[in-house]
């Protein structure tokens, strides 16, 4: 047992009473949750496609999983460098890569408050979905698959690229190429808002939380925003308690239930709730803490590493 202090157990157990409070157990009952959610949508059982279904509908053509990362050197602003990678990734063996890189360092900024350190924020997700859109857009140019799955929510690309976005848009229409975000994380608060309009602080992941079965889809018109261009369902493709969020583009729509089943269908059951071929990019494309440092050691000059990437505490002693 690792040694904690008496302070730090009292604080835990006031913490999660605090919780308790917050997120009382009667109000998460699961049959009362599903009753309310019927109400402003509803829910559908689907089943799993079977290999010669799924190889029929592809029609010959290949699926794309696309999926980025980014990692950083230990250390405080601005003496970070922070490494990007995307990768889109097709069943018939094809590779699209794209990288970049980043450093405050080199931004010429003096001020290091909050405002500062958010907008570094924001341009390395936006930096990350550019490098992802670009190489679903290669994937597209070269091979024209039948279907490009994106690691996240489409709206997330529209939000942080948004003219990068409209080309996407644009040639996965004109090339026939379905476009379908799978999103790990569900980060809205529409449903909650309706469900529990004094309890502001609920979100759709709290809502959803262990409420669909296994293969359970759940739509609702309160869910697509207005304005994005994107159709939006839920579905718990797993054992796992927390479903998913699934989205598309409107002009495609004729195809979304295709694309659900298809997400349904490559998810194993016993698994995290991610399709096994966006699983698979993800190993690939990740930029682990082991690369970074392998990356800048073998081309980062010795003396400019030491004095502005690596931080004192690497010296202390385990």
């Amino acid at each position: 047992m690792l040694p904690v202090s008496e302070e730090l157990k009292r604080k835990l157990k006031e913490t999660n009473r605090d919780l308790r409070r917050a997120y009382p157990g009667e109000v998460f009952n699961r049959d009362g949750i599903r009753k309310r959610l019927q109400s402003v949508g509803r829910f559908e059982q689907w089943n799993k496609w079977k290999g010669e279904e799924m190889k029929t509908w592809l029609d010959g053509r290949t699926l794309v999983g696309v999926d980025g990362s980014v990692n950083s050197t230990p250390g405080s602003h601005p003496h970070t460098l922070s490494v990007f990678q995307a990768l889109a990734k097709g069943t018939g063996g094809e590779e699209e890569w794209a990288a970049d890189l980043y450093t405050p360092l080199l931004e010429g900024e003096e001020d290091s408050g909050e405002g500062l350190l958010a907008r570094e924020a924001k341009h390395r997700g936006r930096l990350l979905a550019g490098l992802e859109i670009r190489v679903a857009l290669e994937s597209i140019r070269r091979w024209r698959p039948r279907v490009v799955m994106m690691d996240g929510s489409l709206l997330h690309f529209r939000i942080d690229h948004a003219e990068s976005w409209e080309e996407l848009v644009l040639e996965a229409e004109q090339a026939e190429v379905l476009l379908v975000g799978v999103s790990e994380e569900i980060g809205t608060q529409t449903l909650a808002r309706i469900l529990f309009p004094d309890r502001g602080h609920y979100s759709d992941r709290d809502v959803l939380f262990g409420v669909m079965k296994p293969g359970e889809v759940y739509t609702s018109e309160e869910m697509n925003p207005s304005g994005t261009g994107l159709w939006k369902a839920v579905l718990s493709p797993s054992r796992n308690p927390q479903p998913v969020g699934i989205d598309g583009l409107l002009s495609q729509s004729g195809a979304a239930d295709d694309l659900i089943r298809l997400v349904y269908t490559l998810t194993p059951l016993q698994g995290r709730g991610i399709p096994l071929w966006l699983d698979i990019v993800d190993r690939e494309v990740r930029v682990t803490d082991s690369l970074v440092e392998a990356m800048v050691e073998q081309h980062i000059d010795p003396d400019l590493r030491h004095r502005l990437l690596v931080p004192k505490r690497s010296d202390r002693i385990l």
